[in-house]
């Protein structure tokens, strides 16, 4: 039998003979692989990473100030070049880095360019969204506010909206008038509003802006909702002819053409309603 004593001496000559073949003291974490901490070498990569963030945002910058300022206003109308263009100037971001921070070029890795990729575009986005709405720009098309309606000029109370004519209406024996309202992004009063109504080979016409198409819409504002629903919308009112009649069996076209000058280029949307009064 071993006693307690000759055990515990056993164990740690034995603890004694491990650590002298193990010879050279090892390094923390040498077991679990991790690499040891060097404050230098972390200083250079977080510089590195600093100066790919900032040279990425101004390059997008960049690209987002030339395609407002320069291709946009060459142009007439939008077009796929606007956005195939910028992202495609993605696949320099490696290059530019190479040549501008030729000093950090041995730091950057795929981890860099993807991020910087995502930085970039989400940049560029935001940029190009400033530059291209008010009070910088104007790119959106004047609109109809809401719904399109014809309105007795002698009965306030009646109104139909174009896609809701019926034959039980009874176009032929009422004054009409027709209501909608122009909406717009910055001034909806200096859109330029185009009225055509055609049937059998006739058109009546109407052309001038949107102010000062408004007529007698304050005698019937309060009767005829939905129309202008918001504050800055600017109503229409047009009194057809009193020699203007819809019948039932002719085919009716009427169509809204709304124009503006935006910046960088025209401006333009148009509506159309077809529809027949059958008997």
């Amino acid at each position: 039998m071993v006693d307690l004593s000759t055990a515990m001496a056993a164990a740690a000559v034995s603890d004694k003979r491990r650590g002298g073949r193990d010879g050279e003291k090892k390094r923390p974490g040498g077991k679990v692989g991790t690499e040891p901490f060097d404050p230098a070498d972390h200083v250079i990569k977080e510089k590195a990473d600093t100066a790919s963030m900032w040279l990425v945002i101004c390059y997008a910058t960049i690209i987002a100030v030339v395609m407002r300022y320069l291709i946009m206003p060459a142009m007439d109308a939008p077009a796929s070049v606007l956005w195939s263009l910028p992202l495609l100037l993605i696949l320099t971001i490696p290059t530019s880095h190479r040549v501008i921070l030729s000093k950090y070029a041995d730091r950057f890795t795929f981890g860099n360019w993807f991020r910087a990729s995502f930085l970039y575009t989400f940049t560029w986005l935001a940029i190009c969204f400033i530059l291209v709405n008010p009070p910088l720009a104007d790119i959106s098309a004047p609109e109809i506010a809401h719904h399109t309606k014809l309105v007795d000029l002698d009965d306030p109370d009646w109104n139909r909206q174009i896609d809701d004519l019926v034959i039980e209406d009874n176009l032929s024996e009422r004054r009409l008038g027709l209501a909608f309202a122009v909406r717009d992004n910055l001034d909806a009063t200096d859109v330029q509003v185009r009225v055509d109504i055609i049937t059998l080979g006739t058109t009546l016409n109407w052309t001038a802006t949107s102010s000062s198409m408004q007529g007698n819409w304050a005698n019937y504002s309060s009767n005829v909702s939905g129309v202008a629903m918001k504050p800055n919308d600017v109503p229409i009112m047009l009194e057809l002819p009193e020699d203007f009649t819809f019948s039932n069996g002719v085919s009716y076209t009427i169509e809204i053409t709304l124009s503006q000058d935006g910046d960088p280029w025209e401006l333009e949307k148009g509506y159309t309603w077809r529809f027949t009064l059958t008997p």
